[in-house]
């Protein structure tokens, strides 16, 4: 799986190549931030599944290029602001300083706003069609309130596991995380035509892949080391964060994990041969050590 997880990074760093060399007009130092925080690594997860959701309905990566684009550039602002002083207050990213300790809070702030404008000029050029109006709606959407912002706005605000129960743990998982897997999924199968009853198992897969990927990072954030991760650990705890493995336990958090796993994929099951990228992708993710 690793050597497929490459193949699509490749393809989406010819993308992002692209576009920085003749679709992103920023002037320093802000262009530069932003070409350090998206060119410095990662798995490049989100892409990935916006091209196999395009597989999963019959297309290529390249009828989706641009989707791809714009998701990894809201995800990738997203991390410069989790990172910030007034969020997460983490130094580490990716092996690397993080975006701000680099360039400075105002830079670093700015090249978060940059990076999501930027993701709704690349999204508006590539509409074409309704099924393109409604795979930008679905970026709007779970990167916004109903995904990844209102995630994060539960999790910065109750920073106290007191009356914190599972299933608003959860909920707060399916927002925070699974809202961009989400976007990068539907996006992909929606504007290459995937039929309705395929939508919704789509969404319910990544749903459940995102939590089940949450719960990996919360048990890793305590068993991993910096070298490997890449990032600082143990800041959730030090954070007095709400995590699964806070909450309820290292071998409950490993369980849950497990169980989501085995959710998404059984999401996945009718479709056989079609849908088999997806649940290795999903095996792999839930198993990984960084």
């Amino acid at each position: 799986m690793k050597d497929i997880i490459n193949v699509y990074a490749g393809i989406f760093n010819s993308t992002l190549d692209e576009f920085f060399m003749r679709r992103f007009d920023c002037p320093s130092p802000v262009r530069e931030a932003v070409a350090y925080a998206m060119t410095g690594g990662g798995k490049r997860l989100r892409p990935m599944l916006c091209y196999l959701g395009a597989e999963f309905a019959g297309k290529s990566c390249e009828e989706v290029g641009d989707f791809a684009l714009a998701v990894e550039l809201i995800h990738g602002y997203s991390l410069i602001h989790d990172d910030m002083p007034c969020m997460d207050n983490d130094t580490l990213r990716r092996g690397k300083p993080t975006t701000h300790v680099k360039f400075g809070e105002g830079v670093a702030l700015l090249a978060g706003d940059a990076m999501l404008n930027a993701a709704y000029e690349v999204l508006l050029g590539a509409v074409n069609s309704s099924r393109d109006v409604l795979a930008a709606s679905y970026i709007a959407k779970y990167a916004g309130t109903t995904g990844m912002i209102g995630g994060q706005c539960t999790d910065i605000t109750d920073n106290n596991g007191e009356g914190y129960d599972e299933n608003a743990l959860l909920s707060m998982y399916s927002r925070k995380t699974s809202g961009l897997l989400i976007a990068a999924l539907l996006s992909g199968a929606v504007s290459c035509g995937c039929t309705k009853e395929e939508e919704i198992d789509l969404l319910n897969f990544a749903d459940y892949l995102g939590v089940a990927y949450q719960i990996t990072d919360d048990i890793l954030d305590c068993t991993s080391s910096e070298e490997v991760l890449g990032k600082n650990v143990g800041s959730d705890k030090k954070s007095d964060k709400n995590t699964y493995v806070a909450l309820f336990g290292l071998e409950n958090a490993q369980k849950k994990a497990r169980d989501y796993t085995h959710r998404a994929v059984a999401c996945l099951a009718k479709y056989g041969e079609k849908a088999e990228k997806l649940t290795e992708l999903c095996h792999y993710l839930v198993g990984r050590n960084y």
